[in-house]
């Protein structure tokens, strides 16, 4: 893996008023559609400002090059997998922990369902441009929501999820999907695989049968 010493400058300037926001979501759209239609060789600055109905200029007030768009569009990736993975646990369940569990790995699915090139793209370049830690991170951040709200995914358990048991499955759970995405598995969506992923969550915390 390719390290930087030193962080590209992703934003030359930071979007504060509701209108650079915009202008900045719209760069980040167009490179979206550019990928989904026409593939990564396509991409570059030019044809992105022509997509955005912006000038080349404009884009480079914000942005210095293609890659620093597509690490954009994974940290905006990231952040909204989080959400929808904070929104799933907060739903009420009448199946207990087994619906926890499946409304977290479900919401999990769902966003590396949505467009898949995009993703593939914006977090190989985020691996590229040397910030592969923010992968881990956002795992990290899941797996510490999980252990604040194990008392809703494992209600009979009388001991919280330990850091050592939390870090074994969420990187099983994040190792298969990320394998599912980078593969372009037909599995990715399908029923099977989400039951088979509840089960590895439901067998790994099963309480061991007594002696």
């Amino acid at each position: 893996m390719q390290h930087r010493s030193q962080p590209i400058d992703l934003v030359r300037r930071t979007p504060r008023q509701q209108r650079a926001q915009e202008t900045v979501e719209i760069v980040l759209e167009a490179t979206a559609r550019i990928l989904e239609r026409k593939g990564r060789a396509a991409l570059n600055t030019n044809y992105i400002a022509e997509k955005a109905g912006i000038s080349v200029g404009t884009l480079y007030q914000y942005f210095p090059n293609k890659e620093a768009i597509l690490v954009a569009i994974a940290r905006r990736d990231l952040a909204s997998d989080q959400e929808c993975v904070i929104k799933a646990m907060s739903e009420p369940s009448k199946d207990g922990q087994a619906g926890l569990v499946r409304l977290a790995i479900r919401a999990l699915i769902t966003a590396l369902g949505r467009r898949r090139e995009v993703r593939q793209a914006a977090f190989d370049a985020l691996v590229s441009e040397g910030f592969g830690n923010e992968l881990a991170q956002s795992v990290q951040r899941i797996a510490q929501m999980i252990g604040a709200a194990s008392n809703r995914f494992l209600p009979s358990r009388p001991d919280p999820i330990s850091p050592t048991s939390l870090f074994v499955i969420t990187r099983a759970v994040s190792g298969v999907l990320r394998a599912a995405s980078q593969e372009q598995s037909p599995l990715l969506g399908t029923q099977e695989f989400e039951d088979e992923l509840v089960k590895l969550v439901q067998t790994y915390f099963a309480e061991p049968a007594a002696e």
